[in-house]
């Protein structure tokens, strides 16, 4: 069987976990290794077991650019299993399968020292105006593992700040307008401060 092969006549990419957007840079800005990456992504959606979960990117009509899903061993804090789903652009959806198999067997700091020349790489470049996915690749990561530690470890904000410090100002997190950890933490603050219930 011939492998999908993405072409300038190809119809926007919809499936249930990968919606292109319509205002996406030309197909020819992209490598053809990003678009044989996104025609034969196989670890789309949620992984059984899945005990984390993370959602980042900019608002564009109510939509998420990227969710990543993570089964995660409890005791070694490896990735087991990594799924994605992407709304955006073929970059945000390249950039989410390709951190989705580059976190599998990844230990945390392992996974967070993922860059984006990492993905670059494997990615064989980005269209300029589209590099910003990069920094959603990387918060996204962050925040996979933020959702483990409350999640799975029951961390308080203290101790989730301590492993997984936050700079809320920084360019990636002031780019990133929805981020689930960004949410988590308001929440553990609120939760903290008692003007939240459990």
């Amino acid at each position: 069987m011939p492998r999908p092969h993405l072409t300038e006549d190809t119809p926007f990419l919809r499936t249930p976990d990968m919606y292109q957007i319509e205002s996406d840079a030309p197909i020819t800005e992209y490598s053809e290794t990003t678009l044989a990456l996104i025609a034969t992504a196989d670890n789309g959606g949620i992984p059984d077991g899945a005990n984390a979960f993370a959602s980042v990117g900019r608002e564009k009509r109510g939509t998420v650019q990227m969710q990543l899903f993570a089964r995660i061993n409890p005791e070694t804090e490896r990735f087991e299993e990594v799924g994605f789903r992407s709304h955006g652009c073929l970059a945000a959806i390249g950039c989410a399968t390709v951190t989705a198999h580059l976190l599998r067997g990844k230990s945390f700091e392992e996974a967070l020292a993922i860059s984006d020349d990492n993905l670059l790489e494997i990615l064989d470049g980005l269209p300029v105006g589209r590099k910003y996915t990069l920094g959603y690749a990387r918060e996204a990561i962050k925040a996979l593992i933020g959702d483990f530690y409350i999640r799975e470890k029951g961390y308080s904000l203290a101790q989730l700040n301590e492993v997984l410090p936050c700079n809320s100002l920084c360019v990636e997190c002031l780019l990133t307008e929805n981020c689930s950890l960004r949410d988590s933490r308001v929440d553990l603050e609120m939760k903290e401060a008692g003007e939240l219930d459990d």
